[in-house]
C-alpha cells in the first residue's frame, strides 16, 4: 500500500490534480488578501495576529467535536453562559500555545514541505471514495467546513510542522526501571483514614451580618454586578443550499444532463497487478542482477506469489503477494504504469523494469474495462447540480429582493420575508461578545452596533456571511452594559456576605479541632455538638473509592502517621463545605517487576510534562495580548 502512494505521487494525473489544487490555492490566496483588512485580531503572540475568524472556527470546530462526542450531556452545559465562555477562552488559549511552538519552529527551522502535505492529504480517509483520493469529495468536505484550500493547506503545514517539533521534543523520553518500579507501587498503595465533612450551612446560623459589610461587600465586588451590553436581533437568513433544496428537478432534465456530459461519467480503465520490488540500494548493478534472476525463477514457473513474499522490498504488499490492488493511469510511478498497462492479457510477465523507487517484475492478475458509470448511480450527484445550477439564478434574484425591500421599508424586516418567501428569526438577549449561530461574525456584530441599526431603527443592508449565505438584521431590544446598584442585588450581596462569614466561622473551628485531632484528644464531643460523625474507609485505594475525591486526593498527599503526632489535616473540599482527614495508615505493595502499562502512562505522563513545561516557558518569555473589551493582556 505504501508503494502504491509513493509511485502515485509520481505520476501524470496526480500531478494534475495537484496543479488544479495549487491553482485553487492562488485564487483562494488573493481573495483572502482582499476581504483580509479590518479583522478584529482575538491574540496576538509576539506581534503575530490570532484573528477572530481562527477563533470562531476553532471554537465551533471544537463544539461540533464535543457535541459529537458527549452528546445530550454536552448541549446542557452548552446552555450555561458562563461554561461555554471559559470554552471559548480554553480554545483561545490552545490557540496562544499552538502560535508559540510554530514560531519555536520557525527558529530551529523546522519545515514541512508541499509534497509532505499533499501525500498527507492523499492518505485522510475522509478524502477518499473508494480508497482513492477524490478531489471533488476534498473541496466538497473543505467548503463545508468553511475552508479555503489556502487555509487548509496552512493548517495542515503547521499543524504537521508542530507535530514534528512536539516529536523531536518528546521522543527521546524513556523511564529507568526503578521509576517505573516505584510509580507502579505509589499507584497501587492504599491507605485507611478517617474523615468528617463539615457542611458550611452549619455556621450560617452563627454570624450576624451588619450593613456595613453588605456595603463594603459590594464596593470591593463592584465587578461581579456588571451586566453586559447586550442585543436581540430579529434576521432574515437566505442561503443557497436552501434554495437549491426547494428546486424540483424533471426525469427528462437528468436525463438530459446525463447524455450530455457522459465524459463526466467515464470510469476509465484500471488494472490489478502484483510486483516484486528490488530496491537499487548503493549497487545498482546487483539490485538488477537480482531482479533478472527472480524474473527468470517466474519464466520457469516459480510461484510469484512466494517470491514477493519472501523477496519484495515493499513489504506491505508482499504479504498479499505482491498485490496491489486496482489502478488507473496516473497513479503509479511512469515506468511501472507504463510496463503494466502495455500487457496484453491476464497472467502476463513484464520485463524488469526501472522506476525512480528500484527494479520491479510486474504480472497483470486483473482488468476492468472503461466505462461509462449506469444513470442510477450518479443520478443523486446530477440532481444536486441540476439544483444548483438552477437556484444560482434564484438565489441572486432573492438577494437582490432582500436588498432592495429591506432599504425600502427599513422598520420591519416582515416586508422582506414575504418578498423573498423566507421567515423572519428572533434570538434572545445575548452578550454582544458571545452572539449565537449564524451570527456569531465580527459582521454581524459591526452592522448591529452601526448608528443606522441600533440608534436609528433601521434594518441593516445585506451581511455576506459567505458567497452562498446571507443575512440582514435588526436590532429587536438593547441593553447597554452597566453595573447594576445596591438595591438590586442586596439580598444576593447579603447572601454572600453571610457565606464568607459562615466559611471563615467553619475555618476557624476544623482549624481548632484539627489540633486536638494532631494531638491525639478526642474530638468526638465537639463533632456532637455539630451532628457529625467521624467516617472511615480501610485499604483506600488511589482510584475509585467512594472516598469524595477531594478528600482521597489530599489523603495520598499527607504524610504517614510516625511518633506520637497522628497525620492530621483540613481542607476546603468546597465553598460549601470543609473536611477533617486523618491517616491511620499506609500500605506500599511490594512490586518485583513493573508491567508495560504502568511504564507506558508514566511515559506519557512524564511526556506530557516536559512538553507542557516547554509551552510554559516559551509563555513567560513571549509577549502575549489577549483582546477583550477592554483590551486587556494576558
Amino acid at each position: 500500500m505504501l508503494e502504491r502512494i509513493r509511485e502515485g505521487s509520481q505520476g501524470p494525473v496526480a500531478k494534475t490534480i495537484l496543479g488544479l489544487v495549487i491553482f485553487s490555492f492562488a485564487l483562494a490566496g488573493v481573495g483572502s488578501y482582499i476581504n483580509a483588512g479590518g479583522e478584529p485580531n482575538a491574540a496576538e503572540v509576539n506581534g503575530s495576529a490570532i484573528k477572530q475568524s481562527q477563533l470562531e472556527r476553532a471554537y465551533e470546530n471544537e463544539r461540533s467535536r464535543m457535541e459529537s462526542q458527549y452528546g445530550e450531556m454536552f448541549s446542557r452545559l452548552s446552555s450555561d453562559p458562563a461554561y461555554m465562555a471559559n470554552f471559548k477562552q480554553g480554545v483561545l488559549e490552545r490557540l496562544v500555545s499552538e502560535e508559540l511552538v510554530n514560531e519555536l519552529a520557525q527558529r530551529l527551522s523546522v519545515r514541512i514541505n508541499d509534497e509532505q502535505i499533499k501525500k498527507a492529504i492523499f492518505e485522510m480517509p475522509e478524502f477518499q471514495v473508494d480508497g482513492k483520493f477524490s478531489n471533488d469529495r476534498y473541496l466538497q468536505l473543505l467548503t463545508r467546513a468553511n475552508y479555503t484550500p489556502a487555509q487548509f493547506r496552512d493548517m495542515m503545514r503547521q499543524d504537521m510542522t508542530r507535530r514534528q517539533l512536539v516529536s523531536a521534543l518528546t521522543d527521546s523520553e524513556f523511564v529507568l526501571e526503578r521509576e517505573a518500579k516505584q510509580f507502579q507501587a505509589l499507584q497501587a498503595q492504599t491507605r485507611t483514614i478517617d474523615y468528617v465533612e463539615v457542611p458550611v450551612d452549619l455556621f450560617k446560623d452563627s454570624v450576624k451580618v451588619e450593613q456595613a459589610e453588605i456595603e463594603n461587600y459590594y464596593q470591593q465586588n463592584m465587578v461581579n454586578f456588571e451586566t453586559p451590553e447586550q442585543l436581540k436581533l430579529s434576521y432574515v437568513e437566505l442561503t443557497l443550499d436552501e434554495v437549491a433544496s426547494q428546486v424540483d428537478v424533471s426525469e427528462q432534465e437528468i436525463s438530459e444532463y446525463y447524455e450530455a456530459n457522459q465524459a463526466t461519467y467515464k470510469a476509465p480503465e484500471r488494472r490489478r497487478a502484483s510486483h516484486i520490488l528490488i530496491e537499487s540500494g548503493d549497487d545498482k548493478d546487483a539490485a538488477k542482477a537480482k531482479a533478472e534472476a527472480l524474473l527468470a525463477q517466474v519464466e520457469q514457473g516459480a510461484e510469484f506469489a512466494e517470491l514477493a513474499k519472501e523477496h519484495s522490498a515493499d513489504t506491505f504488499s508482499g504479504e498479499n503477494g505482491g498485490d496491489l490492488d486496482f489502478f488507473g493511469k496516473g497513479v503509479m510511478d511512469p515506468a511501472f504504469e507504463e510496463a503494466a498497462f502495455s500487457l496484453a492479457n491476464i497472467g502476463d510477465v513484464s520485463d524488469v523494469v526501472e522506476s525512480s523507487f528500484g527494479f520491479h517484475i510486474i504480472k497483470l492478475t486483473g482488468v476492468e474495462e472503461a466505462k461509462i458509470k449506469p444513470l442510477a448511480e450518479v443520478k443523486n450527484d446530477i440532481i444536486e447540480q441540476l439544483q444548483h445550477n438552477q437556484a444560482r439564478d434564484i438565489f441572486v434574484e432573492k438577494q437582490q429582493q432582500l436588498a432592495d425591500t429591506a432599504f425600502e421599508v427599513p422598520s420591519t424586516l416582515n416586508d422582506a420575508a414575504e418578498v423573498t418567501g423566507l421567515e423572519v428569526k428572533t434570538t434572545s438577549l445575548f452578550d454582544v461578545s458571545n452572539p449565537p449561530a449564524p451570527l456569531n461574525t465580527a459582521k454581524v456584530t459591526d452592522a448591529a452596533m452601526s448608528d443606522d441599526v441600533l440608534n436609528q431603527g433601521y434594518n441593516s443592508s445585506v451581511i455576506e456571511l459567505s458567497n452562498d449565505h446571507l443575512v440582514v438584521v435588526r436590532v429587536e431590544a438593547h441593553e447597554p452594559a452597566r453595573t447594576k446598584k445596591l438595591a438590586e442585588v442586596k439580598q444576593q450581596v447579603t447572601n454572600a456576605v453571610k457565606l464568607d462569614l459562615a466559611k471563615q466561622a467553619a475555618q476557624d473551628w476544623v482549624d481548632s479541632v484539627n489540633a486536638k485531632w494532631q494531638q491525639g484528644e478526642s474530638i468526638e464531643s465537639l463533632l456532637a455538638e455539630k451532628s457529625l460523625t467521624i467516617k472511615s474507609e480501610a485499604d483506600m485505594p488511589r482510584f475509585g473509592s467512594s472516598v469524595p475525591a477531594p478528600i482521597a486526593r489530599k489523603s495520598f498527599e499527607m504524610a504517614k502517621p510516625s511518633g506520637e503526632e497522628a497525620s492530621t489535616t483540613w481542607i476546603e473540599v468546597s465553598p460549601a463545605q470543609f473536611a477533617l482527614i486523618k491517616v491511620n495508615a499506609v500500605d506500599t505493595p511490594k512490586v518485583a517487576s513493573p508491567d508495560d502499562a504502568t511504564k507506558q502512562r508514566l511515559l506519557q505522563a512524564m511526556t506530557n510534562y516536559h512538553y507542557q513545561s516547554v509551552i510554559k516557558a516559551l509563555r513567560e518569555a513571549a509577549e502575549v495580548k489577549v483582546f477583550t473589551k477592554t483590551d486587556e493582556s494576558a
